[in-house]
């Protein structure tokens, strides 16, 4: 069972573990080697849970599902929904980083960005991936 489940979902299982570490590590990348870029962990932040939203909608079209509207945002929910309680963990550990209602936000942007441009972008790959004659689970 758990080995079914991560060969369908192991695209996500990754994006999860990076935001968990990401995001839940006192010191991720050393503060000193990130460019001086201003609210560049907000565009971090937007990347991560719009990956996760890209994530989930990935695995469940290769697995040969339509990604419905009711099914992405579903999807949206869930990756928002992650996004408050890793703000939350943040906030309750005591490892120097701080719960920010501004780094919800950026999740939310960037899960809302992703809303409307990964599930094209997924269906015309694997689309593409299929016609090469390459096996996906969706083909077999």
């Amino acid at each position: 069972m758990l080995k079914k489940f991560l060969l369908r979902w192991w695209p996500t299982c990754i994006v999860v573990c990076v935001i968990l570490y990401a995001t839940l590590n006192d010191d991720p990348v050393g503060a000193d080697e990130l460019p001086a870029i201003p609210y560049l962990d907000k565009y971090i932040h937007a990347i991560m849970f719009g990956g996760l939203f890209s994530a989930l909608c990935f695995d469940y079209y290769r697995a040969g599902k339509s990604l419905t509207t009711r099914i992405k945002l579903i999807f949206a929910i869930a990756a928002a929904i992650s996004g408050g309680l890793d703000e939350l963990w943040q906030g309750a550990l005591e490892n120097g980083r701080a719960a920010e209602l501004l780094d919800f936000a950026a999740d939310s942007a960037g899960i809302i960005i992703a809303y409307f441009t990964a599930p094209p972008v997924i269906k015309r790959v694997l689309r593409k991936h299929h016609q090469s004659g390459t096996p996906t689970r969706r083909s077999v």
